[in-house]
């Protein structure tokens, strides 16, 4: 991971399995000395839920059909239904900007970021109120969409336009905050 020191913005890399389990940790930036902690982008994530016991199917009624014609239609498209995949946990790291150098576990499929409104709400007056979404869907891949921002949302030096596939430890702005998606397969013969 990298980790982004909150006074002079230096930043270096750290090795994800150095947190050997603890929830955070305590850095002194090589550049300026200053102190400060850095949370385990990988320690706070609830365990998976456990799978629902197969029954049988009932009949789908007309939302039901018209749900699966929509599923269809995203997964024809290449995006799919969106999920929490088993076994693979997302974070989302902030770089830079008012939260720099925390990170946070990604829970649930969809996730809003904005100044007011969201499940990540970014102290940056630069970002909208509502600002973008991440989508992780069944298939492991994560999707980042700009809810119609006022400053957009920029990945790989361009704003996007509309849906845009993530990648582990991609970077993407949101006004003058950076973030970083964190990726992670969990070895199943591991134990957390």
């Amino acid at each position: 991971m990298i980790v982004v020191c909150p006074s002079c913005s230096a930043r270096f890399q750290y090795a994800d399995s150095r947190f050997q389990g603890a929830t955070s940790k305590r850095f002194q930036c090589p550049k300026c000395s200053t102190l400060f902690e850095v949370m385990n982008p990988f320690g706070s994530a609830a365990p998976p839920a456990p799978a629902p016991t197969p029954g049988p199917e009932p009949t789908p009624g007309p939302t039901e059909t018209t749900s699966r014609k929509r599923d269809a239609m995203l997964a024809s498209a290449g995006l799919g239904e969106t999920a929490m995949p088993p076994g693979i946990r997302y974070s989302l790291a902030f770089l830079t900007g008012p939260q720099a150098s925390t990170v946070r576990a990604l829970t649930s499929a969809v996730t809003t970021l904005g100044r007011e409104e969201g499940d990540v709400l970014i102290n940056d007056p630069e970002t909208s109120r509502k600002h973008a979404r991440i989508e992780i869907h069944g298939d492991g891949t994560a999707w980042l969409t700009d809810l119609g921002s006022t400053n957009g949302t920029i990945t790989g030096g361009k704003t996007i336009e509309g849906p845009t596939q993530l990648l582990d430890r991609q970077e993407f702005s949101c006004g003058r905050s950076t973030f970083m998606l964190l990726i992670r397969t969990l070895d199943a013969n591991a134990s957390d």
